[in-house]
């Protein structure tokens, strides 16, 4: 019983760890749908308006509309609920979250003598595009899998020295698995199935945008403009799982725990352009078009496992992947909108998005094994929409607002569901050259979280259904000058 008094610790570096599949793409190509308080309380849905620093990174062709300078800061406050049911045991967890959302500065320049081009104006702003915060709380009793079944499929035919370091290895270092006869013939420590099976997951981080953006207006009728956005992404993933409890009281196997923790940091690029044309003093049309982003990702990926197995005690082994930066392509996305002015009382405005998830795209400088994971974005991600509307009216100085919006399912033949739909209402009010503005977002999302895949059962996964609501309030102060 030699290797259980070793605590292993593996340093690999340059490696493809499987922190870096489809499921990474997916993370950093979805998107929130808060901006400044005036956009959220709308739906999100300003991208054929202006005056707002909160549609111009939507439709940097907004910023053409501006007539005098503005500076504009909007805080955000969460409340999240997660639910978990698993093996129809449920758990609940709320985070509350406290942070600055949207940043503007926007600058106007006269022209004269352009033949028809009245203005240039530029804006820096910064605006978070994804909240990566989340907590989850799974636990239920399973009499008919546990997830040593993965490490002891995995490791079958293999010799021990060849096994996956930062799983397979972990387990017959701590005896959960252990060869039987000959070096790549396994047996499993959990004589009978029947056991508690416990998951903590915590994620943490952001996708970031500082935009530089620049548009001018012809004639008050036509508004192009561009930008510039530069993306920096910070995010952890930590899972703490355990099993025990076990039935069959004479198993040697008390209890055992596989943790993970994921780190990544990387910055990307991507521009976008637009156009806005006002036909009518009541109608406005807008398109604009954000392409890929671009972005180049480091991480570390650390795996740990240990055992308590009578009458030999605890045995521990961990391991540490650092890996080469390697480069993730997220989707583009184009904009359709369209807003309709009802004097100075209102206003209702739609927008249409069109994103195609399975776009996205693996790729590394120094190896060329993201062929599996790009196969499986195409195949298990799709294009699809997000609809978004809002109503505005004025009453005797007080700007009230509703919205509403749907963003579409990433995933094919129903593989998840990953539609959210954000409820959102606000009001507004003006002070001399002040504007404060107020929103409140409930979004709602329902999905499954797929704790493991035993492939000794017809229906593999260990899935528990996840139901979550956010609720938010921002709030916006602008000041023209």
């Amino acid at each position: 019983m030699l290797k259980s008094k070793i605590s292993l610790f593996i340093f690999f570096i340059f490696l493809s760890i499987s922190a870096q599949n489809e499921v990474d793409a997916l993370r950093y190509s979805l998107f929130d749908n808060y901006s400044t308080a005036r956009v959220s309380s709308l739906g999100g849905s300003f991208s054929a308006l202006g005056g707002n620093t909160g549609s111009i990174i939507s439709n940097p062709a907004t910023l053409a509309t501006y007539r005098t300078n503005e500076f504009s800061i909007s805080l955000m406050s969460s409340n999240e609920n997660t639910q978990s049911n698993y093996l129809d045991n449920k758990n609940n967890i709320d985070r509350r979250k406290l942070n600055i959302q949207n940043i503007g500065y926007i600058q106007t320049i006269p022209l004269e003598n352009a033949e028809g081009w009245s203005r240039f104006n530029y804006a820096l702003t910064y605006n978070r595009r994804t909240d990566l915060n989340r907590r989850l709380s799974i636990g239920g009793y399973n009499d008919q899998s546990t997830m040593t079944n993965v490490f002891l499929n995995n490791a079958q035919g293999t010799p021990w020295e060849n096994l996956n370091s930062s799983s397979d290895y972990l387990a017959y270092w701590t005896y959960l698995i252990d060869t039987v006869g000959d070096v790549s013939t396994y047996s499993s420590s959990v004589s009978q199935i029947g056991q508690n099976q416990y998951a903590e997951i915590s994620e943490s981080g952001s996708i970031d945008d500082f935009d530089i953006s620049a548009s001018s207006a012809y004639k008050d009728f036509l508004f192009l403009g561009a930008s510039m956005t530069m993306s920096s992404i910070n995010y952890s993933y930590q899972s703490r799982y355990l099993e025990n409890g076990f039935d069959n009281k004479a198993n040697d196997l008390q209890a055992w725990n596989f943790n993970e923790n994921l780190y990544v940091t990387g910055l990307g690029l991507n521009f976008k352009i637009g156009a806005v044309v006002k036909p009518w003093h009541f109608l406005r049309l807008g398109w604009a078009y954000h392409s890929k982003t671009y972005y180049e990702l480091e991480e570390s990926y650390e795996t740990s496992m240990s055992t308590i197995i009578d009458p030999w005690g605890e045995s521990y082994a961990d391991n540490l992947h650092i890996t080469d930066p390697y480069q993730i392509q997220t989707p583009a996305k184009s904009i359709s909108s369209l807003a309709l002015i009802f004097a100075k009382h209102g206003l209702i405005t739609f927008d249409l998005e069109i994103i195609d998830y399975a776009s996205s795209n693996l790729s590394s400088l120094y190896h060329s094994g993201f062929q599996t994971a790009n196969n499986n974005i195409a195949n298990f991600y799709q294009k699809t929409n997000n609809k978004k509307i809002g109503i505005e009216w004025r009453v005797q100085g007080l700007s009230f607002r509703t919205g509403y919006a749907v963003f579409g399912n990433p995933f094919t033949n129903e593989l998840n569901n990953g539609e959210k739909e954000y409820i959102s209402s606000g009001i507004g009010f003006q002070k001399g050259a002040y504007f404060f503005d107020i929103a409140l977002i409930n979004c709602l999302t329902e999905g499954n979280y797929i704790i493991y895949n035993d492939p000794t059962l017809l229906n593999p996964a260990q899935t528990a259904e996840i139901t979550q609501s956010k609720k938010s309030i921002i709030i916006s102060c602008n000041y023209k000058f």
